[in-house]
């Protein structure tokens, strides 16, 4: 192969070029912290990456569907215990009015009576995004003098939130329909048998109310083990997804020190090819004439 300066030249002008363009990615890749930017950057990294954001966004949904499912029955927890409290202290006062008791002490124990009514009303009706975390909520039939409940869902159709791959669901929603009424029920007629000194009546209320108290209980229970499921989920995907987005970093992300490295280099480089084709391009057979 005869090699001419033309031929010569030409090879150094694409050495140049190729290495203005490697110097022009790496200050790319410094600025922007990503060595990823096109499919050509590397192939095999490109569809590794890929692979790893759709993982991502589907653990992501996936943490969605937990967080609510979290916030509805932590919601409910807390709902529960705050019942559960409230019909305690009515039973204290039940207790209290059961005995001798002035007309001043009989109207401050119906007072507090219906304020733990409605609180307990208020208290039952929470909702978390727009949702029930009870099912529904009690509501006054002022025609038939008693406390009812309205559904927020079909009854055979709870609240539930589809877990990993779909297969699995956890219910979210505590159905109280066949609780709360019957307390709320209970604590109307306490009030009348207070305010009657009826004995009998406050004994057959609270009696009401200790059936519930023991439902609210196992409601607890219930709603305690799937929160604590939930939780061990969260930690585990938290977890998982660190590890993954860990993984999509060293494909994706610059190794600044290497990137660094290497454009000083290639800029060295790069004087020395150019320092090379001023050279060629001043010989001629004149200069040496």
């Amino acid at each position: 192969m005869r090699v001419t300066l033309p031929l010569m030249y030409g090879l150094t002008t694409r050495d140049i070029l190729s290495k203005q363009d490697k110097i022009s990615r790496l200050g790319r890749d410094i600025a922007s912290g990503v060595r990823l930017h096109n499919p050509h950057d590397d192939p095999a990294a490109w569809a590794r990456s890929l692979d790893l954001q759709q993982t991502l966004q589907r653990m992501e949904r996936y943490q969605n569907n937990l967080e609510f499912a979290a916030d509805m029955l932590s919601a409910a927890d807390s709902g529960l215990n705050h019942s559960h409290d409230l019909l305690i202290r009515t039973t204290e006062i039940g207790m209290a009015a059961n005995t001798l008791n002035s007309p001043e002490e009989k109207k401050a124990y119906v007072e507090e009576v219906d304020q733990i009514l409605q609180e307990l009303a208020q208290t039952v009706s929470t909702t978390v995004n727009g949702q029930s975390i009870f099912a529904g909520k009690p509501v006054w039939n002022d025609e038939d003098k008693k406390w009812e409940w309205e559904w927020a869902r079909p009854s055979a159709d709870p609240l539930q939130v589809t877990l990993e791959d779909g297969t699995q669901k956890v219910t979210v929603t505590c159905d109280l329909s066949s609780t709360i009424p019957d307390a709320m029920n209970a604590l109307e007629a306490l009030k009348r048998h207070i305010d009657n000194g009826d004995s009998s009546g406050i004994s057959t209320a609270l009696q009401s109310l200790n059936e519930a108290m023991e439902q609210l209980r196992s409601f607890s229970s219930t709603v305690g083990t799937r929160l604590t499921s939930i939780q061990r989920r969260q930690d585990a995907l938290a977890a998982l997804t660190a590890h993954r987005q860990e993984g999509l970093s060293e494909l994706r992300d610059t190794d600044l020190l290497e990137a660094v490295s290497s454009l000083q280099t290639n800029q060295t480089a790069l004087e020395a090819a150019l320092k090379s084709s001023l050279v060629l391009k001043d010989l001629s057979l004149v200069r040496y004439l």
